[in-house]
């Protein structure tokens, strides 16, 4: 497998037909736009509309899109790390608390995170917990 990789690698650097063209990258960088996702949602679904191509599902880049089944299946399986905070969106160090607190206050947390999440997937509804910063979600 190495004496492959080896070979191939050893054809692509023997071919002296590509070259770098620095100039032209240069080029294309200062004429370069730079666009915010607001304005490709916008701009894209005009584009497209202009086509004749009807757009009513255009995708919001903006918006934090989160599967309550999947925050629940996280939770089951990793709740004691806090993982299913991350997916939902919380503060970066919240996987310490809930592993320095020995699976958030000895795996009490992650229960009760567990038992919400599925009353919210049940009812398709988990956006008060999305996005939130305190350690008690639920609260």
């Amino acid at each position: 497998m190495v004496a492959v990789l080896a070979t191939s690698f050893g054809a692509f650097a023997a071919n002296d037909n590509y070259e770098i063209n620095d100039e032209a990258i240069e080029n294309a960088f200062a004429e370069a736009v730079e666009v915010s996702a607001d304005e490709i949602n916008t701009t894209g679904s005009m584009f497209l509309t202009n086509l004749g191509v009807e757009t009513p599902n255009m995708v919001n880049l903006n918006a934090k899109s989160v599967n309550p089944w999947g925050a629940f299946a996280l939770c089951w399986l990793l709740g004691e790390f806090g993982i299913h905070r991350h997916y939902m969106g919380t503060k970066p160090s919240m996987w310490a608390i809930y592993t320095f607190t020995c699976g958030g206050i000895f795996g009490i947390v992650p229960v009760v995170d567990w038992v919400v999440l599925l009353v919210g997937a049940i009812q398709d509804d988990i956006s008060e917990y999305i996005d939130n910063d305190s350690f008690f979600m639920w609260l």
